[in-house]
Parts: structure tokens; C-alpha cells; sequence
């Protein structure tokens, strides 16, 4: 810890303020809605109250750097790009070998010697975009664990909470595998016959399946659920540290390159995800040493963006019709039986 004795005041979008202050990893917390000049307003007003020692601002918009600007602090820290100098004290590239959370981290590096030789060994040494001929990803460091498997597991008040809330008392999580379809871009999502496959496979050989996703998602789930007897849905229920809790506890996910695979990753919960228009070495793989990666190599095609599209360029998605459900189930039977 930098700075034990300070409290941690997070700004944040409208919806995820009450997953921090459940987790307890920040103090106090101000939502903002997109769009919505008043509740800038509002944050700023109730930000106010607090003296401000560092602002840390990993987000590289315009609108960002401005509402910073109106914030008082002693030191007001960024990503470098053109003219923020104006409006803040350290400017810190943003280098692109690294994956994103250590980018994150990156911003306080000056700050603290140890984490910015630690940061520079890895530039030199890491190989965070490895992976085995298994699907297995590169181990992430220890030093830069983002990790909150032990306090989802040990809340057991909340999951027991969750479970009378969503009838899953009957389920033994040691075998339910959670399968999340969705995914904001059209194209990074897998086939919905795939999930579909992979589900019904996964529920013959005694596996409890529940498929979930975030809202406007809950289309797509609730018809991949439908096909798979015996599932449960819950895209759309669940908050995001109540979703939080069925991750931690169950045996796999199996998802797309999206934010499901994120939260698998910082539940450490084993997770197969499937990459089709976009590759790892963009930056945003999953920050887990449990994550197995299933994609189609040697494609001309791929990547074809950077955060997928509505509908393939070409026409053929063939990115993810080539990831076939026979592969990923027999993935998911390895990952189970290890």
C-alpha cells in the first residue's frame, strides 16, 4: 500500500458504484451518468468535500481531462497526449507491449520505484501473450495479481443470499459451469449453435449449466438456455458483485473475449474464452493464470479490429464458426478433470 492511512475516492459510471463499496476496495465512491451534465455536477460537488492529495485519471478522453480539471489536488496524474499538460502534473506514456492492467498500473510508477523496475523487468522478460498448445495462457505475475477469489469466497452470507434469491441452493457448485454468449460487438461473440452444443454436451456428462450475461443480453441467453434442458438463465438478474459470487464459485466459465472473461479472471475462477476478430496482443487478455484461449490461427482476415463490429467484414465470421463445440467441450472436460 502507497498511501494506508488515505482513503480511496473512485468516480465512476452510473451501475458499478455498489460493486466497489461491497468489495471495500475504495471508500467512497461517485457515480456519473454518460451524458448527464448533472450528475457531473453533482460528483464534483460532492468531491469537494475531500482534499485531494493524488488524482489518478487512466480514462484518455477530452471529457475526462476537462472534469479533472475542476478537481483541486496536489498532483494530478494521466497518460500522455497532446495539450494535457495543461491540465495535469505527470504525464505517463502509455506503452503499448504491456497488457492493459499493467498499463494501468503504469500511472504510478513514479510514485513507486519498486513497481516501476517491476513494470520494466516484465517489458523485458514477460511473455504475456504466450500460449501453450493446450489453450493455456501465460501465468500472470504475482506482483500484479488483480485477484479477489478469497474475499468472494469467504462472503458466504452474500452467495447464501444469492442462492435462496436465484433457487440455486439445490446445485453443487463444484459442477456448474456458467456460459456467458454475449458480448457489446456482434462479431467477437461465439456461435450461439456452439454454446448451444457445448452445453447440452456439458449437461449428459452430469454438469450443472447456467448461462448468464449483463442487460441487453438477455435475448440471446435466455435462448441459449432454452435449448439446453435442465439450465438455469439469469442474464439480466444479477448484479455485478452478485454475479461476482456465482463466478467465484463455480467450476468454469466459458465466454467470449468480453467483460464475463474479465470477471472470471479477477474471481480466478478457470475460464475458456474464445478470441475471433480480436488477438491477445492488443492488450486486453484475460489477467488470469487460469485462462485458456481458443481462436482460429492463420487467418488473413484476423484481426480485423479492435474491438470487433457489428457484423463481419468479409460476410463469413468464419474467426468463430471454425472454433468448433466438440473443441471447446473437450477443453472444458480437460480444464474440469485436472
Amino acid at each position: 500500500m502507497l498511501w494506508p492511512e488515505q482513503k480511496i475516492l473512485l468516480v465512476c459510471r452510473k451501475g458499478f458504484g455498489d460493486f466497489f463499496k461491497y468489495t471495500g476496495l475504495v471508500d467512497h465512491v461517485f457515480e456519473v451518468k454518460k451524458g448527464d451534465a448533472k450528475s457531473y455536477r453533482q460528483a464534483l460537488q460532492n468531491i469537494k468535500q475531500h482534499n485531494i492529495e493524488h488524482l489518478i485519471s487512466p480514462h484518455e478522453s477530452w471529457r475526462t481531462a476537462f472534469f479533472c480539471q475542476k478537481i483541486k489536488a496536489k498532483r494530478k496524474i494521466t497518460f500522455k497526449k497532446f495539450i494535457k499538460g495543461f491540465f495535469f502534473d505527470d504525464l505517463i506514456v502509455c506503452d503499448y507491449r504491456l497488457p492493459d492492467p499493467l498499463r494501468q498500473m503504469s500511472l504510478l510508477e513514479n510514485l513507486d520505484p519498486k513497481l516501476k523496475t517491476l513494470i520494466s523487468e516484465y517489458i523485458q522478460s514477460g511473455k504475456p501473450y504466450a500460449v501453450a498448445d493446450s489453450g493455456h495462457l501465460s501465468a500472470t505475475p504475482e506482483w500484479a495479481s488483480m485477484g479477489l477469489r478469497t474475499q468472494f469466497i469467504s462472503d458466504l452470507k452474500s452467495f447464501e443470499s444469492v442462492q435462496k434469491k436465484y433457487s440455486l441452493e439445490h446445485l453443487e457448485f463444484k459442477k456448474v459451469i456458467l456460459m456467458f454468449p454475449g458480448s457489446v460487438w456482434a462479431t467477437k461473440r461465439w456461435t450461439e449453435s456452439g454454446f448451444i452444443q457445448t452445453g447440452q454436451d456439458l449437461k449428459s456428462q452430469g454438469f450443472e449449466v447456467i448461462v448468464m450475461g449483463g442487460p441487453g443480453e438477455e435475448v440471446l441467453s435466455e435462448r441459449v438456455a432454452a435449448q439446453i434442458k435442465g439450465s438455469l438463465c439469469l442474464a439480466g438478474k444479477t448484479s455485478i458483485y452478485e454475479s461476482a459470487l456465482v463466478i467465484a464459485h463455480a467450476s468454469l466459465v466459458i465466454g467470449n473475449d468480453s467483460a464475463a472473461s474479465h470477471m472470471a479472471s479477477m474471481c480466478e475462477t478457470p475460464l475458456i474464452a474464445m478470441f475471433g476478430p480480436t488477438i491477445l496482443e492488443f492488450g486486453y487478455r484475460p489477467w488470469s493464470s487460469k485462462a485458456y484461449v481458443l481462436e482460429t490461427r492463420g487467418l488473413k482476415c484476423r484481426p480485423c479490429g479492435k474491438h470487433g463490429h457489428k457484423e463481419c467484414p468479409i460476410g463469413t465470421l468464419i474467426c468463430m464458426k471454425e472454433i468448433s463445440p466438440e473443441r471447446v467441450t473437450k477443453k472444458a472436460i480437460e480444464v474440469l478433470t485436472k
